[in-house]
C-alpha cells in the first residue's frame, strides 16, 4: 500500500505544486482601418444615350439649297443643332436642328466628333454650313423626309444642310 500512497502523494504534489492556474488573456487591440469609399448601386447605372443626329436622302430633283448659315455645333435634348451663340442659354428661339444629307458625314460616338466636308468639329466648335432652313409644321419638309422624329428633339425650325 506504500507504493498506492506514495503514487497518490506524488500526485497531489504535482497538482499542487502546478496548480490549477490560469492566465489572463490580453484583449487584442482594435485597429482601425480606412476602408475606400464604395458606392452601393440599387439600381443598374443608365447607359449614356447616343445623340441623335437627324438625316435627309436628298433627290435629284430636291435642287440646290444656296442660303449659308453660321452657327455653334451643340447639343439640344440630345439632338445635333447649331445655336447662335455658344454663350447664351440655348433655348428653341436660337437654336436650330441640324439636319444633314445621309451622305455628308460621319459621326465618332465615343469623342462626339463631326466629320463633315473634310474637316472635324468638336461639340462647341464654329461651323459655317450651305443649305436652307426650315420649320415645322410649315416649309418643305414633313416628318418622312427626316429620318428622326425631330419633334421631340424640342425644335420647331431646322438647317437643312450637307
Amino acid at each position: 500500500m506504500s507504493n498506492y500512497l506514495n503514487f497518490l502523494i506524488s500526485m497531489l504534489a504535482i497538482f499542487s505544486l502546478s496548480g490549477c492556474t490560469t492566465y489572463r488573456v490580453e484583449k487584442p487591440s482594435i485597429v482601425q482601418v480606412d476602408m475606400p469609399q464604395m458606392t452601393v448601386v440599387s439600381e443598374p447605372m443608365p447607359a449614356k444615350p447616343t445623340l441623335q443626329i437627324a438625316t435627309w436622302s436628298p433627290a435629284k430633283t430636291d435642287g440646290r439649297f444656296v442660303a449659308m448659315t453660321a452657327g455653334y455645333l451643340t447639343k439640344f435634348n440630345n439632338c445635333l443643332a447649331l445655336t447662335r451663340d455658344n454663350e447664351e442659354v440655348m433655348i428653341q428661339d436660337n437654336t436650330l436642328l441640324l439636319v444633314l444629307a445621309d451622305t455628308s458625314f460621319s459621326w465618332n460616338a465615343d469623342k462626339e466628333i463631326l466629320l463633315f466636308e473634310g474637316k472635324s468639329y468638336k461639340i462647341g466648335d464654329e461651323l459655317y454650313l450651305g443649305g436652307g432652313s426650315f420649320t415645322y409644321p410649315k416649309g418643305i419638309l414633313t416628318g418622312e423626309n427626316i429620318k428622326l422624329n425631330w419633334i421631340d428633339c424640342g425644335l420647331n425650325k431646322g438647317w437643312l444642310g450637307g
